[in-house]
């Protein structure tokens, strides 16, 4: 009989992370799956089977007493600011909290997956595929939450280079799509509002989706073998007008986004929650990312957006009191 498998999971509170525990649930109902956090997680992770440990993650008596030698570690945890208005959280939670957890997992000799964004990657115009770096430039992209990511990965990619003894992966998803997105995720939002029958609008741009599903296919995949370095997790790269069709095609309904001109949106970004420069930049930059090794060395076949899409709609849809309860 094999031995029983441990894993310890940050963040699984988040979308990525709690159909990380529910897929392992599922493919491997014997393992025990540890949750570091730091408050009682209830409706993101209800029906699941984990154990979850409150503690901080910057705390190395907490993690000693809860990480095993053995235990393979999924860092997922992180703090979104858009806004740039919580630089201190953002560099602590998704630098800090790497940092210590990556130092940890070296020195204990755990299996270390560290799942990064795509966002951290500095976009370099004059190349058209964007691939996983040799190096990030934190000082070059955009907004704290990049800065911090890039720094992070970074921290985990020199840790990796430096001891071929440590077994690290990077795991670099493109902006997720998919169900059990409870918080919700921007465009998750984009979708509830939709269902919701709210007002559509949008702006010239686009972006990459990924099905969150695929990215813990990969994630649960590297769990599964010792391969070290850096995967861009990858889907379709659609435009807003696109999305917003899409959605109303899996909605069945006629209707069509009133889009704003760029000129316009930019003298709107002091009034409108959703917009940013932040995400404005990130919908006009580059989004041509290659998930070409992840494909290669993990079997990674990315899922059609229009699934993904439908089957995050009939989830809201399915949820949409769940929403409304908590306005």
């Amino acid at each position: 009989m094999a031995d029983k498998k441990r894993y310890i999971i940050t963040g699984a509170s988040g979308h990525i992370g709690n159909n990380l525990v529910r897929y392992i649930n599922k493919t491997e109902p014997e393992s025990e799956i540890v949750v570091l956090t730091r408050r009682k997680i209830t409706r993101e992770l209800n029906g699941t089977n984990c154990v979850q440990v409150k503690g901080s993650l910057d705390d190395k008596n907490f993690l000693k007493e809860n990480i095993k030698k053995g235990d393979i570690i999924v860092h997922l945890a992180a703090f979104v600011d858009l806004t740039d208005k919580q630089k201190e959280t953002t560099f602590r939670v998704n630098f800090d909290y790497t940092k210590t957890l990556c130092d940890f997992a070296k020195m204990n000799r755990n299996r270390f997956i560290y799942v990064g964004s795509v966002d951290g990657i500095y976009k370099d115009e004059s190349i058209d595929i964007i691939e996983e770096p040799t190096e990030y430039y934190p000082e070059k992209v955009e907004g704290n939450y990049g800065k911090s990511k890039a720094l992070a990965a970074q921290y985990v990619l020199d840790c990796m280079n430096g001891d071929n003894e440590f077994s690290a992966a990077i795991v670099l998803p493109s902006a997720v799509m998919g169900i059990n997105d409870y918080k919700p995720s921007a465009v998750g939002k984009i979708i509830l509002d939709c269902v919701n029958k709210r007002a559509e609008f949008g702006i010239r741009g686009g972006y990459n989706f990924v099905d969150v599903n695929d990215v813990v296919f990969v994630i649960f995949s590297l769990m599964k073998n010792d391969n070290k370095g850096q995967y861009i997790v990858s889907g379709e790269s659609v435009t807003v007008k696109e999305m917003y069709t899409k959605i109303n095609s899996a909605l069945g309904v006629k209707k069509r986004a009133v889009m704003i001109p760029l000129f316009l949106v930019k003298t709107l970004l002091p009034f409108v929650k959703m917009l940013n420069k932040i995400t404005l930049k990130s919908l006009t930059e580059s989004h041509n990312y290659s998930c070409e090794k992840a494909k290669k060395e993990l079997m990674f076949s990315p899922t059609d957006i229009d699934k993904t899409i439908n089957d995050t709609v009939n989830w809201f849809i399915a949820n949409k009191n769940l929403f409304n309860r908590s306005k």
